[in-house]
């Protein structure tokens, strides 16, 4: 099931799962890991097959001159949309599905970005969470962003549940919504391979899940469901929030799906303060993270994270509560990455307060704001 945990590390709080549980026996299913499409679903969703980037950047349109990139990026309090029902049944009167630009100017994610967390919970080292951003990758004609994420347990936490996850999402490099999803998961007491496949334009997806659990038993599901244009997946909102503007007191809300189950995630922005980081000192934002299902509020513990409050909207930081005690991810070293020209800039560019025109300089040894 979605939670405001889940969205917040993508796959770095599976270690709950470890944390929480016992050791299970040995007696489970190998699962294939390969990430191919369905061969009797391959006419339809051969689109989705992943290709290097050797010519995409040629297929891909650039904005129009008119649309600005800032101003694309939602601020604020975002409108859901429609219901997946409704947008069905509307489908046959609406206009062809056109793929926006939503991607800020100053490009927060780039290729050879790498943030490496250490994951704690009950102040011990539970284990290691490595996100990079690899070169580029096309799908259906469009030039796509191929973040990988690796979560492998500790030495110390693997004597009680060894954990050793990947976590992969495509997307859009304009639109800034996942084509794809993966997830390939080889712990103690299961073992997974799934993949979700996102149609905008028809409004579905396609989730196939194979699924060994010591408990359950294996269980395949194969199916197509509902969704709302735009979704964002588990993983991928991480890097969605870091392209909308995050003003004091905003409050915004953007779909999420997962499992084929439509969720809105909710994010607020809390406060600002001073946090120490590996590039030192630096001012981050405070965001709540919360989900809403069929528009109840999921209270599931409170989530929050810290993102830099710079032009490229690191995570630094998160702290999900569980039912005993704290998941702490927190920011172990940083790799920033290089523009689309080829250039590498430093992080840490510290943005100016919400309102005023005051630059402040780089944060390290500075006092926290209050």
């Amino acid at each position: 099931m979605f939670s405001s945990s889940r969205l917040a590390a993508g796959t770095a709080l599976w270690l709950v799962l470890g944390i929480l549980s016992s050791c299970a026996g040995s007696s489970l299913k190998r699962l294939d890991g390969s990430s191919e499409i369905p061969e009797e679903l391959a006419k339809d969703l051969g689109q989705f097959e992943v290709k290097d980037d050797a010519s995409s950047v040629a297929k891909v349109p650039s904005p129009p001159a008119s649309v600005s990139p800032s101003a694309a990026a939602v601020p604020g309090p975002i409108a859901s949309p429609a219901s997946p029902k409704k947008i069905r049944k509307k489908n046959a009167t609406q206009p062809a599905f056109e793929y926006p630009f939503r991607r800020a100017a100053h490009e927060p994610i780039r290729v050879g970005e790498r943030l490496v967390y250490e994951i704690s919970y009950l102040g011990m080292t539970a284990g290691i969470f490595d996100l990079s951003v690899q070169p580029f990758k096309e799908i259906n004609q469009r030039k796509v962003f191929h973040v990988l994420g690796k979560a492998r347990s500790s030495s110390v936490f693997s004597l009680f549940y060894r954990l050793n996850d990947s976590i992969e999402t495509f997307i859009d490099h304009d639109g800034v919504f996942p084509h794809r999803f993966q997830i390939l998961l080889d712990e103690s007491k299961q073992k997974r391979n799934s993949m979700e496949l996102y149609e905008p334009e028809k409004a579905r997806t396609f989730y196939w899940s194979r699924w060994d659990h010591h408990k359950r038993g294996y269980n395949e599901v194969k199916k197509f469901f509902p969704m709302r244009p735009l979704s964002q997946d588990s993983l991928s909102s991480l890097y969605y929030m870091r392209n909308i503007p995050l003003p004091d007191g905003a409050q915004a809300t953007f779909p999420v799906i997962s499992e084929g189950k439509n969720w809105d995630a909710v994010i607020t922005v809390v406060r600002r303060e001073m946090l120490d980081t590996p590039m030192g000192r630096m001012r981050a934002v405070v965001l709540k993270l919360e989900t809403k299902y069929q528009g109840i509020l999921k209270k599931q513990g409170d989530s929050f994270i810290w993102l830099s409050d710079d032009d490229r909207r690191f995570m630094l930081r998160l702290e999900a509560k569980v039912k005993i005690g704290t998941i702490v991810a927190k920011l172990a070293s940083i790799e920033a990455g290089k523009l689309s020209s080829g250039e590498v800039q430093p992080v840490g560019k510290i943005l100016p307060p919400s309102g005023s025109d005051e630059v402040l300089p780089p944060a390290t040894g500075a006092r926290r704001r209050r």
